[in-house]
C-alpha cells in the first residue's frame, strides 16, 4: 500500500499531470480544434479563451496576426500575466506567406510544450503548417497541403503552393 501511495503522489506532482483536459467546445476562438496533441490551432482567443487555455495547460501561444490586426486588449500581457510564453510572428497577410516567416514559426514550433496558435480565422496557420511540412518535414506538395488544410488553410492555399513551387 505503502509503494501505491508513493507512486500516486508522484505521479500527481508531475508537470501536467493535473492539468485539465482543454475542451475545445469552450473556447470562443473562430476554428479552434486540437490539431496534434501538442497543438490546438485556431482564430483569435478571447481573454476568456487565454485563461481556458492557460488552466489546461497551454504553454505557449503563437500571435500570427500583423501588429496593427488586433487591439480588443493587451494580448501579450494578458499571456505573460498568465504564465505562458508569448511569441507574435506577425504575417500580413499572403504577402506575409513567406520563407523568412517560416523560419520563424518553424523555430517557435519546435519546443515540445503545449501551444495554442492563432491568426484571425486559422488561415495563416495552415498556411505555415503547410510550409512547415513541405519544407522542414519534406513532404510533397499534396501531402503538406492536406496538412495546411487539417490545421486551418482555407483560401491562401493558391499561396502556399506557389511558395512551395518556386522554392
Amino acid at each position: 500500500m505503502k509503494l501505491f501511495t508513493a507512486i500516486f503522489i508522484l505521479l500527481i506532482s508531475l508537470p501536467g499531470y493535473t492539468k485539465q483536459k482543454i475542451n475545445i467546445e469552450k473556447l470562443s476562438a473562430k476554428n479552434a480544434q486540437q490539431f496534434t496533441p501538442q497543438f490546438i490551432v485556431g482564430g483569435q482567443p478571447s481573454e476568456i479563451d487565454l485563461v481556458v487555455l492557460s488552466k489546461s495547460g497551454i504553454t505557449t501561444i503563437i500571435n500570427l496576426r500583423g501588429d496593427e490586426e488586433f487591439n480588443d486588449f493587451d494580448e501579450k500581457a494578458k499571456v505573460k500575466a498568465l504564465g505562458m510564453h508569448y511569441i507574435a510572428i506577425p504575417i500580413a497577410g499572403a504577402s506575409g506567406i513567406n520563407h523568412e516567416n517560416l523560419k520563424l514559426f518553424s523555430a517557435a514550433i519546435k519546443n515540445k510544450q503545449q501551444v495554442f496558435v492563432h491568426c484571425a480565422s486559422g488561415n495563416r496557420v495552415g498556411a505555415m503548417f503547410a510550409l512547415d511540412a513541405h519544407f522542414n518535414q519534406h513532404l510533397s506538395v499534396e501531402e503538406a497541403v492536406v496538412i495546411g488544410k487539417k490545421s486551418g488553410l482555407t483560401r491562401l492555399d493558391t499561396t502556399v503552393k506557389k511558395v512551395m513551387m518556386d522554392r
